[in-house]
């Protein structure tokens, strides 16, 4: 007698993927719910309802975690060489080892995650390969957790059963079944690879795992181990930096922790954060009257604004964008948002004004979850979030990325107008994206440039004119602080002084208080994670919190904006420092006088360098340091 049945059910090739595929989603939420039972003191409470949308977004990641992992199964299945049985006895082979070997991970991932606190990543590996006592240390796992290889075992019994029980009929193997089978499973794997079929989607990844929980501290329970493991791959984990020994001196050269010292009660304003895409510097004429503005609106109104003629975006996507107006965290190497450390402790913007009564929500215009702007949002403390879906009404859909920023800023108005005070909101546009279309009723009325983004540009600002039009007469008007910025610069740039390191990253971003005298042009930088401390700082916020950007109305603050161009750059007061790979300065330029840069000023015995290394190691230090240790909190 055997364990399984000598007559197997026999479809199909593709139909036998579809089915075992069934089969392994069912065994991948077993480990899950092993998973959480082994360790559920280390997670937040759930009710039903979570568990359920948690368990929806565990079957999404699972799918794409069995796509990745039986690709080359996949293709062996859907070609005509496969038309032997010795093949179909070696891709049975590979579909027991590969999926038995996702199953381990899984497993060993339920006794080593209360020592990690997140799933196992592919830098893991590189961990483990430093250790010199590690097959001391497998020999005591295995033993200590013996029952993690009996479940194991169990495991993959049930993928012996699904080779043995499921297998592919040689007689049903013919042209048309290969033509349909290559085609639904290029479809399956499109789809689960990037989510769906959107044009704007982007690869599923780490981002997306964000909306199906209420806490960073359950991501690990929507993800699984290979899934993390293959899709932190190509990335480069940050390295600690011990550049202070002392800690006093590192805090002395750069303290991430704001005192605040509050002239008065906390201000219970508005907050509205509108973040344009695209918005270059280069399209606006604000600061040489003899370039042609593609902004006219938006100038007019920072120039009644508290602003600088050197503003800059911390990273170059705009999936790097919010983490930095947020919650003051910039883009090095790789985006927060799609980084191992997503899932990170952040006490955000956000989260801070929620936790004082403040009504959050976030607004896009694109299909819900583009960019993982949803799952990102939810974690920082924002409670409603308003995208496509919820405008409801594909009329002003433009065909690619969403909504036309203008019927978009409209329906923005008129929800703000119902929300209950004070609240936090904020908007980001979109219709400054390639490939650059505005709506057929503009075509022929606004300006053309060097580029099609700038009619784009006009786009939007007139839009955002009309928004400040649609609200200005609203009680809380004067009681909101308005932040706008963009997100990062165009593409493509047409003019030289904004093609280099500088001008890259030279974007609008101000601040309007139209009801207090916060106003005028600024002499120092300001950058993006400038916005949550500044914002804090024009509310009287008197708790201490962690930022690594400067309250801009603090005289004592540091003139700095950091940025990672190749390799990191820092700028302080007038100057721009370039680091190499080593954070050593290269290069050294006054980049208000010399906006070409193409005079370095550096020398081997350059003071002034080498003070603004020491500068940018503390900050580096402190911020690397505490990514990798998980503190962005003040306990």
């Amino acid at each position: 007698m055997t364990l399984f049945p000598s007559n197997p059910f026999r479809y199909s090739p593709w139909v036998v993927i579809l089915l075992r595929f069934l089969g392994l989603l069912f065994l991948f939420g077993l480990t899950r719910i092993i998973f959480y039972e082994h360790n559920y003191s280390l997670f937040d409470s759930l009710s039903a309802g979570e568990w359920l949308r948690l368990g929806l977004g565990g079957v999404r990641f699972d799918l794409s975690a069995i796509q990745y992992l039986n690709i080359v199964y996949i293709l062996g299945m859907i070609l005509p060489f496969s038309r032997n049985k010795w093949m179909l006895k070696a891709l049975d082979g590979l579909f027991l080892f590969i999926n038995s070997l996702g199953l381990l991970l899984n497993c060993i991932d339920v006794a080593y995650y209360p020592f990690n606190l997140k799933r196992m990543s592919w830098s893991s590996f590189r961990e483990f390969s430093t250790l010199n006592n590690a097959d001391t240390l497998f020999s005591s796992f295995v033993v200590r957790y013996y029952w993690v290889i009996l479940v194991w075992i169990i495991l993959v019994a049930g993928v012996v059963g699904l080779t043995r029980l499921i297998r592919a009929d040689l007689k049903r193997y013919s042209v048309h079944s290969y033509i349909d089978g290559f085609i639904l499973t290029c479809l399956l794997i499109l789809i689960v690879f990037r989510g769906n079929l959107r044009y704007s989607s982007m690869p599923l990844g780490l981002r997306d795992a964000g909306k199906y929980v209420n806490s960073p501290q359950n991501i690990a329970l929507v993800y699984n181990t290979p899934f993390t493991i293959i899709r932190t791959m190509s990335e480069k984990s940050f390295r600690p930096f011990s550049y202070f020994d002392s800690v006093t001196e590192l805090e002395k050269t750069f303290n991430p922790i704001h005192q605040p010292q509050p002239k008065g009660d906390f201000d219970r304003m508005n907050v509205v954060v509108i973040v344009l895409e695209s918005f270059s510097e280069e399209a606006s004429g604000l600061f040489a009257p003899d370039r042609r503005t593609f902004m006219p609106f938006t100038d007019s109104l920072r120039s009644i604004s508290l602003y600088s003629e050197y503003s800059f975006a911390n990273g170059k996507k705009s999936i790097e964008a919010l983490p930095a107006i947020w919650s003051s965290i910039p883009s090095f190497e790789q985006p927060f948002v799609s980084s191992k450390y997503n899932s990170n402790r952040v006490y955000g913007l956000p989260q801070i004004l929620k936790d004082l009564g403040y009504h959050t929500s976030f607004f896009h215009g694109a299909p819900n979850g583009s960019m993982g702007f949803e799952s990102f949002s939810h974690l920082m403390g924002i409670d409603h979030y308003y995208g496509k879906d919820q405008f409801n009404d594909n009329r002003h859909y433009d065909g690619i990325w969403g909504i036309w920023d203008e019927p978009f800023l409209n329906y923005y108005s008129s929800k703000l107008k119902e929300f209950p005070q004070p609240f936090f909101s904020t908007v980001f546009t979109l219709s400054s994206h390639d490939p650059f279309k505005v709506p057929e009723e503009y075509r022929n009325t606004l300006p053309e440039g060097s580029h099609p983004i700038y009619k784009t540009f006009a786009y939007t600002d007139q839009a955002l004119r009309k928004f400040f039009d649609s609200i200005k007469n609203e009680s809380w008007y004067t009681n909101t602080v308005f932040v706008i910025t963009a997100d990062h610069t165009s593409p493509q740039s047409t003019g030289t002084e904004f093609s280099n390191s500088i001008g890259v990253f030279r974007i609008p971003l101000f601040f309007y208080v139209p009801g207090r005298n916060i106003a005028g042009k600024s002499d120092i930088i300001f950058q993006q994670i400038d916005v949550m401390p500044t914002v804090l700082g024009i509310l009287n916020y008197s708790k201490p919190f962690i930022s690594f950007g400067k309250n801009i109305l603090n005289p004592s603050s540091l003139d700095f904006a950091v940025e990672h161009y190749g390799n990191y750059q820092y700028l302080y007061g007038d100057f721009l420092l370039k680091l190499d790979e080593d954070n050593r300065g290269v290069q050294l330029y006054n980049f208000k006088r010399d906006k070409m840069l193409q005079q370095n000023l550096i020398t081997s015995k350059s003071q002034l360098a080498d003070s603004l290394e020491l500068k940018f190691r503390g900050f580096i230090q402190q911020f690397q340091n505490r990514m990798i240790e998980d503190r962005f909190i003040v306990k």
